[in-house]
């Protein structure tokens, strides 16, 4: 358990009917499926619009209106789409429309859940860079939930790794994929699907199947299916909740392993510099980017933008 903090106001507590404007406004929402978040019968310039009513921006029809233009703009939409129904639109289109109702309020703090898993792969990139540019404007704290962790490593700047409930690790973008790890994020970096060749991966099968959130087990709620048990004495893992280690920096694990364990994991996703020497690639290709992921995090493309999906 614990609280939800806006500004210095618990709001945890706080029944939504009895939540005040400017806190439901300061904390908004992109869903995971665009389609079902927008009316079928209303425009989209009229569900914008009806959204700044409920968050008091704007005096007149004329204001919200103003408003709501340049919410597509922010979202790259054509000001002509205010009259569409959301049936013509396509799925990356009604993300932006989610996107913008969002920020419609000024919003303080952005939850996206999920917020590309719903569309064409093609598309996902579009929406990913849209929501960052408009954060870093509007300077927006956003919790960003994906279980994607290639795009997690390109957008996130602290990352939270969760299992049946519990935060199992905490730390910066760069820690996180570098050793060492949680075992639960160990294996859930060698699950990411590469198809460089001259990568090497460490291949980690996850023994039994997820135990209850509603009855998790005693002890590490990792410990069902950690290959490191064995290795932490007096069977600690099966009958106690690991105290939070701290490894350094800010860098946090809920874990019984100890630091000499830790001290020696290594990467679980490596350059190979020998197949890459064979097949041509410098060797101060992607594996100078750092321990424990290979390669840098996608560059955002230059020159010109493609037209919004």
């Amino acid at each position: 358990s614990g609280t939800v903090t806006l500004g210095n106001k618990e709001i945890q507590s706080t029944g939504i009917e009895s939540r005040n404007v400017e806190t439901v406004s300061s904390i908004q929402m992109v869903f995971q499926n665009p389609f079902d978040t927008l009316n079928p019968s209303h425009t989209v310039g009229s569900q914008i619009i009806r959204t700044l009513e409920k968050f008091n921006v704007g005096k007149t029809v004329a204001e919200r209106r103003k408003r709501m233009l340049e919410l597509l703009d922010l979202v790259k939409l054509p000001r002509a789409f205010e009259t569409r129904k959301p049936r013509q639109l396509s799925g990356g289109q009604k993300q932006r429309i989610g996107v913008a109702r969002a920020f419609a309020g000024d919003a303080k703090v952005v939850v996206a859940d999920e917020p590309v898993s719903a569309l064409d792969v093609s598309v996902q990139a579009a929406v990913t860079e849209l929501l960052m540019d408009i954060q870093r404007k509007n300077k927006t704290t956003m919790l960003f939930i994906s279980h994607d962790l290639s795009v997690v490593r390109y957008i996130a700047d602290r990352v939270v790794v969760m299992y049946l409930g519990y935060i199992v690790e905490q730390g910066t973008t760069d820690q996180i994929f570098s050793p060492p790890y949680h075992p639960y994020t160990e294996a859930l970096l060698s699950a990411i699907p590469i198809a460089d060749t001259s990568v090497v991966k460490k291949h980690i099968v996850l023994e039994g199947d997820i135990p209850s959130a509603m009855n998790p087990p005693t002890g590490c709620p990792f410990q069902t299916r950690c290959g490191y048990k064995k290795l932490v004495p007096d069977n600690l893992c099966e009958t106690k909740v690991p105290p939070v280690k701290n490894l350094g920096d800010g860098h946090m694990s809920l874990c019984w392993l100890a630091d000499d364990v830790l001290a020696k994991m290594e990467p679980v996703i490596k350059f190979d510099k020998e197949h890459a020497a064979h097949e041509g690639v410098p060797d101060d290709a992607p594996h100078g980017a750092g321990p424990g992921f290979a390669g840098t995090p996608p560059k955002r493309p230059r020159g010109k933008k493609p037209k919004p999906n």
